[in-house]
């Protein structure tokens, strides 16, 4: 971990930079955590930041932000919390009724259809931590993504042929768009199962249970064929993401040209977008929208 963060120059205490931790309390985010304090005790300003989604099954958002918060306590790194109901008037609990009422009612849109609640929980996400880190001067934002999550993530953009996001997908987000703080992944090249064992043996506390809303999405599916294939291909998957971002990811950045450029300022909250309107801000209206068709209490 410490070879890629200086091999891509992501952050380091002898540059006057600010790193915020996206906190979850799962392992990834934890070792994270942990392993940045360890590589760096002093000189680099680190905080972090959980989200509070308000998935109430299993007590799974309550929970995560206890363990969160107190493994960063543990660590004496400053723990900062964004409640998303709070800040935008509805959760993912809510997000999910929505959608149970919209299919037993067997509603269809022809603009903006219904999508699942991690499609929601992401957009939430990605929003608010680069919101909260540039208004509070951050220069970085580091994220627990892992082998296994990138080459799952690989794999669905390339059966998508997304061409924009396989062009992009790398450790480092190196935007140089205003209001859009770079990220970067410091566990990019860490499979699920290393840091599993890392957090095991460190005695590294945090929350093993996953978001219910989780299970049946398509992403935890191809995440499972591809560990079937690891299990009898060993080093698959850091083959597949060493090799891909080595040969075929500067091909395919060369081939595409967009028009597309996100350097313009959303008309609603004045951060980055492609359009008038950002995707984070057009998902508010329209939510807020049908929570109010469907007459659901908030």
């Amino acid at each position: 971990m410490k070879e890629l963060i200086e091999k891509k120059h992501m952050f380091h205490p002898d540059r006057d930079e600010k790193l915020l931790v996206a906190a979850s309390g799962g392992k990834d985010s934890q070792v994270l955590l942990s392993i940045i304090k360890k590589l760096y005790p002093v000189g680099l300003d680190v905080e972090a930041l959980y989200i509070e989604l308000g998935i109430s099954q299993e007590n799974y958002s309550q929970d995560s932000g206890i363990v969160a918060r107190k493994f960063c306590e543990e660590l004496n790194i400053p723990f900062h919390q964004l409640n998303v109901k709070d800040t935008y008037g509805f959760n993912i609990d809510d997000i999910h009724q929505l959608n149970a009422e919209v299919e037993d009612r067997k509603w269809k849109f022809d603009k903006d259809p219904m999508r699942g609640e991690c499609s929601y929980c992401g957009t939430l996400k990605r929003y608010m931590i680069n919101k909260f880190a540039f208004e509070n001067g951050f220069t970085c934002v580091a994220t627990g993504h892992n082998l296994t999550d990138e080459t799952t993530q690989l794999m669905n953009n390339f059966f998508n042929m997304d061409l924009n996001f396989l062009a992009k997908s790398g450790p480092v987000a190196d935007v140089h768009i205003p209001k859009l703080v770079p990220r970067v992944k410091p566990l990019f090249f860490i499979s699920e199962e290393e840091i599993a064992m890392y957090a095991y043996f460190a005695d590294i506390a945090h929350l093993g249970t996953e978001c219910a809303y989780s299970t049946h999405v398509p992403n935890i599916q191809l995440k499972k064929a591809l560990k079937e294939i690891e299990d009898y291909r060993r080093g698959n998957n850091l083959s597949l993401a060493r090799r891909y971002h080595k040969i075929m990811q500067p091909v395919i950045e060369k081939a595409v040209h967009s028009d597309k450029s996100n350097d313009k300022l959303c008309s609603v909250c004045g951060f980055p977008t492609f359009g008038k309107k950002c995707k984070f801000c057009k998902t508010i209206a329209v939510l807020t929208d049908r929570f109010q068709q469907l007459k659901i209490e908030l």
